[in-house]
């Protein structure tokens, strides 16, 4: 009896302590789940490339180089876009079906504008990163010009669109204009005859 009560008092202890040791295990558990959700990792700063004095010079040279190679073809482009200017901006807006080809010209131009911006920004950045010496930075800004390259056949591509669309405007708003124009001379010249009908009607003798 005594036996059977001690072996009793043995199970329930070692139940007891299996107990703790599990609520300890679920209490390290959670707090290990917590702990990874508070210090979640943080992104990966932008690593600053160091190149030699040698490569540097190399990278900022052929972008400058680059940067200049672009001038002419804006330069052509705006020229270009000039023109068309004198095409559109006389143009009635309230043609007909004339509002989306309006819009895709202004559009477009609006483009060009920022493409002429960029090269200053580009030649400030340019300078910026020499002075860092970040050659990721000058690898950034060569891919920028060529894309920027890359961009002015597009440009010439819609310029070419907009020549061939804005001829029938023109076409209509100069004949809507010489409409005009023939109806007030046509009013003038009605004026002009009832006046001198009048006149004469005052000379003539009453009868």
């Amino acid at each position: 009896m005594v036996e059977r009560e001690i072996k009793g008092e043995r199970v329930t202890s070692l139940a007891s302590r299996l107990r703790i040791l599990q609520g300890s295990m679920i209490l390290a558990a959670s707090g290990s789940f917590v702990a990874c959700h508070k210090s979640a990792p943080e992104k990966p700063k932008p690593v600053l490339v160091k190149k030699s004095p040698a490569e540097l010079k190399q990278l900022a040279d052929s972008a400058r180089e680059s940067l200049e190679g672009l001038k002419p073809p804006l330069a052509a482009m705006n020229a270009k876009f000039t023109a068309l200017h004198q095409q559109f901006d006389p143009l009635p807006p309230d043609l007909p079906d004339f509002g989306s080809t309006r819009g895709k010209f202004y559009s477009a131009d609006e483009g060009l504008g920022r493409m002429n911006a960029k090269i200053p920004w580009l030649l400030a950045q340019l300078d910026a990163a020499v002075k860092a010496g970040d050659g990721a930075e000058l690898e950034e800004i060569s891919k920028s010009i060529a894309n920027t390259y890359n961009d002015i056949p597009q440009v010439q591509q819609v310029y070419s669109e907009l020549l061939h669309e804005v001829m029938p405007f023109t076409r209509i708003a100069a004949e809507l204009e010489a409409r005009k124009k023939a109806q007030c001379e046509a009013d003038s010249s009605g004026a002009t005859t009832a006046a001198a009908a009048a006149a004469v009607s005052k000379k003539l003798p009453a009868h």
